[in-house]
């Protein structure tokens, strides 16, 4: 079981055929509604990958609410453990796509879902493994403590956090941190990523990684450097891309693929992803993924 904790979304998009140099008024090529949300988004990659997936997350009483929770019906994800807050907006947020995939993303909170502080009891077991956001920090902080305890194996998503002393803890704790650039930059302050990636795996003596988009993806192991890089190919959304990557990385763990290959696998899949448009209705299958693998490569740097 992958059980993933953490941001779920209502995501209204719409496709503009590109940004204007300043704000002016443009027309929208069309505009649909969609289930976001790092952790949720990775719950529904796992289960389309094949794996049995279980969703923990925090969900208003509204007309949102209602369509999210239809979406996790869909496709048999379990969410029996979120939180269903009352007199609450589920979190919402509103995309601007071009026609190269590049995206604006305004995101909305109901305060009284974020200041929601009680978190479920878990039972942790040696065969699930868990993927976490940044977002809902305290069911974050407690599955990495207990994940570390236990011995299990946690993807940590970091990005999109103010540096703190759960922050540190989480990636200490996470048997898989891996930031996107910008949370990398957060986290060691702008210093070179290279740089940035050793001092993290000195301080944890652990794997740790990056995600740096069409860059591709870098990581430390065995205190060597590594990278897959991203294949060519033509972006038609990016959207969810990295939520994508880190519930592949969480099911190749499952089907107990090396660091390096289910860095591998994580990188096709979202590649994949990348190549159509339609959110959680564009994520590849597993069919697919093996066939796209042979064109991805690792080099060791150092």
């Amino acid at each position: 079981m992958i059980i993933c904790a953490g941001s779920i979304f209502t995501d209204y998009i719409s496709r503009i055929d590109k940004f204007p140099k300043k704000p002016i008024k443009v027309l929208s090529r069309g505009i649909d509604k969609r289930l976001g949300g790092s952790a949720a988004v990775s719950a529904f990659t796992a289960k389309i990958l094949g794996c049995n997936s279980k969703f923990i997350g925090k969900f208003g009483d509204d007309d949102s609410s209602v369509f999210l929770k239809n979406e996790f019906k869909k496709f048999s994800i379990n969410i029996t453990k979120s939180v269903f807050i009352k007199k609450c907006q589920s979190s919402q947020s509103f995309v601007i796509e071009d026609t190269k995939g590049e995206r604006l993303l305004a995101a909305f909170n109901d305060p009284r879902l974020l200041e929601y502080k009680s978190i479920p009891k878990l039972i942790f077991r040696k065969q699930d493994i868990y993927s976490i956001d940044m977002r809902w920090m305290d069911i974050a902080s407690n599955i990495a403590i207990n994940t570390s305890i236990k011995n299990i194996k946690c993807v940590a998503d970091l990005d999109n956090f103010k540096n703190s002393k759960k922050i540190s803890e989480i990636i200490n704790k996470a048997s898989h941190p891996i930031f996107s650039e910008e949370g990398l930059k957060t986290y060691k302050k702008n210093i070179d990523m290279k740089i940035a990636l050793f001092q993290i795996f000195n301080e944890t003596k652990k794997f740790v990684a990056v995600t740096m988009g069409s860059k591709g993806v870098y990581w430390v192991e065995n205190n060597s450097l590594y990278h897959c890089k991203v294949p060519k190919v033509k972006t038609v959304e990016t959207n969810c891309a990295g939520d994508v990557f880190h519930g592949a990385f969480a099911t190749a763990l499952s089907l107990n693929k090396s660091n390096s290959e289910s860095i591998q696998f994580a990188t096709a899949t979202a590649t994949l992803k990348c190549m159509k448009a339609g959110g959680i209705y564009s994520i590849p299958n597993l069919s697919m993924v093996n066939k796209f693998l042979k064109n991805l490569k690792i080099r060791k740097i150092k």
